[in-house]
């Protein structure tokens, strides 16, 4: 009899109504050997949805490993982001696997009733399991037990698989250094105005020429008047990260109170109004032991001097060329300063302070510095004291130019025009930076200047001084005579991998193919079983049927002997739902 003919035979059966037999139909020709196994070419579905699903993850681990670090816009997705095309990658992987331990699952349960007698419940519970995580839940909950265990605990991480993927790529701004030249820092190796040199020598500057700039940044750092910038960033962050050197002033200052007093015994009594000449009060001169005098006249009961500045220069006038050396001091500022007594009008030498403090010229050392918006923060600000320079006639300027030059080791070659020179000592010996200021009816018997008097009525004189000689260094730095080229910084989005997470996503694919290929195993080791998996028609055509010596265990059973009998009942018979009827 012929294949065809034997599966006539067993359809007859069917619609007799004989599904279930103890023994196969025989063949004549062929006969269908009711023992033969199952071949694994049966699984190619699922193992091709394993395939497609193991090669979704290895896309999904490569364009980690390859945009890891890296710029976000070194993706090109076209319209898809990274994130969004991983997404769509572990979408399909998880789906594919959900597809593959659905199978299993599903073809479990025959081998489960095939192996030994079990509650007809189990049928539901590990057909549930297989088609979503509350099915694995409830399976593990009421009866965990065998390889459904394994597929219920792998199909309720595949749940958090998606969540697991996303989480492996994060987005974080990081600064970037561009060296594109546009980044400046401004630095000075010499000071030179273009001031010629007034008619009584060397350092005697000519009032029209005078550098009105510096000028200007000497009363800025007095009274805190802000300094122009002195460095050019595109970005809203630059960085310079050498050394940098650059030309500048300093200020040392000293509170030379008890010693200026020692060298004026009557002092006391000059102020306290018992003198026995009242010119004495009225002309009182106290003279530093540096040598700067300060005027300070005190009248008792009429008025007192609370605040006195005057300056001395320190660079020689009559200086040779080449001939002598040349400290970098230009001028040395006294500052009286005391209490004011608006009743009597007494100064006590214990009421009065008096400070010497030196202006130089001086190097700064730069280093590790970082502009944030209009703010730079320097790493490191050291101050280099020059030795003395030499002075020498500049070529290349009108007869009688000079500058000062400092050769120092360690620094670059610094120079000053002897013109700026002097006129910083015109500025600080005229009554625009000199003068004093009074209490009482001083202004109308000595209506005389007062100078910068009103930035040394309270505060720190030394910081005072370091301001102002910040704001000149500013000044000479913001000329760009020296450029130093730094790095603009760029906030730029980079692709960050935490590679842990993608340790779920793994571990279900890992067990899934252990569990794929267990069944896969189990399920070709078994005579006679077909691969029905999750097939509702192969369902349908088993009955259970008991008997008296089998201590009510029903034997579960079907007519139907192969895939290809399955699908011939399903193509020939039709069927109709009937409900029972209400009683």
């Amino acid at each position: 009899m012929h294949q065809s003919d034997h599966y006539a035979t067993r359809l007859d059966a069917a619609k007799s109504g004989a599904l279930w037999t103890e023994e196969p139909v025989p063949s004549d020709e062929q006969p269908v050997d009711v023992r033969s196994r199952p071949s694994i070419l049966g699984w190619w579905w699922e193992l091709l949805s394993l395939a497609f699903s193991i090669g979704c993850l290895i896309s999904i681990v490569a364009i980690l490993f390859t945009y890891q670090d890296r710029p976000q816009t070194d993706w090109h997705g076209g319209f898809l982001s990274i994130t969004g095309t991983i997404a769509i990658f572990s979408t399909a992987a998880n789906l594919t696997t959900g597809l593959a331990i659905g199978a299993c699952l599903s073809q479990y349960k025959w081998l489960h009733f095939r192996k030994s007698p079990h509650k007809l419940t189990d049928l539901d519970l590990i057909e549930e399991a297989g088609r979503g995580p509350l099915g694995s839940l409830i399976l593990l909950v009421k009866q965990p037990f065998g390889l459904a265990t394994i597929g219920a605990v792998v199909v309720m991480l595949s749940a958090m698989f998606d969540v697991f993927v996303q989480q492996t790529v994060t987005f974080e701004p990081r600064d970037v250094a561009s060296n594109n030249g546009t980044a400046r820092l401004g630095l000075a190796h010499v000071y030179d105005s273009g001031a010629t040199p007034g008619a009584l020598g060397t350092f005697h500057a000519r009032p029209s020429m005078l550098d009105l700039s510096m000028l200007g940044a000497v009363f800025r750092g007095m009274f805190n008047l802000g300094s122009p910038a002195v460095f050019d960033c595109p970005t809203s962050k630059c960085e310079w990260n050498g050394t940098y050197y650059s030309l500048g002033f300093a200020s040392t200052c000293a509170d030379v109170t008890e010693a200026t007093l020692r060298l004026h015994p009557n002092a006391s009594a000059v102020w306290n109004g018992t003198a026995s000449k009242l010119s004495d009060q009225v002309h009182r001169i106290l003279t530093t032991p540096g040598g700067v005098r300060l005027a300070a006249p005190v009248i008792p009961t009429q008025m007192q001097t609370f605040v006195s500045v005057n300056a001395t220069n320190l660079m020689s006038n009559n200086a040779i060329s080449g001939k002598m050396p040349m400290p970098p001091d230009i001028v040395r500022i006294g500052v009286f300063r005391a209490q004011v007594d608006s009743v009597n009008f007494e100064v006590f030498p214990e009421n009065m302070t008096i400070f010497e403090c030196d202006i130089s010229l001086a190097a700064y050392r730069y280093s590790n510095l970082v502009s944030s918006g209009q703010n730079l923060t320097i790493g490191k600000h050291e101050l280099i004291r020059l030795d003395p320079g030499v002075l020498s006639a500049d070529g290349q300027k009108p007869s009688g130019s000079k500058h000062v030059t400092f050769s120092q080791s360690g620094l670059p070659l610094l120079s000053v025009s002897a013109s700026d020179i002097a006129g910083l000592q015109l500025l600080f010996t005229s009554t625009r930076f000199s003068g004093r200021m009074y209490e009482g009816l001083g202004p109308t018997y000595y209506p005389e200047p007062q100078g910068t008097g009103d930035a040394f009525r309270s505060g720190d004189v030394a910081q005072t001084m370091r301001a102002m000689v910040d704001s000149m260094t500013d000044q000479l730095r913001a000329t760009y005579n020296v450029t130093a080229v730094g790095a603009s910084i760029h906030s730029v989005v980079f692709i960050e991998v935490d590679w842990a997470w993608i340790t779920l996503p793994l571990a279900v694919q890992i067990i899934t193919v252990a569990f794929m290929i267990i069944i896969i195993i189990k399920s070709v080791r078994t005579p006679g079983l077909p691969l029905w998996k999750s097939s509702t028609v192969a369902a349908l055509t088993y009955d259970v049927r008991f008997r008296e010596d089998e201590d009510d265990v029903g034997r579960l059973g079907t007519g139907i002997r192969s895939t290809k009998e399955l699908e011939a009942l399903a193509e020939s018979w039709t069927a109709r739902l009937e409900l029972p009827e209400r009683k």
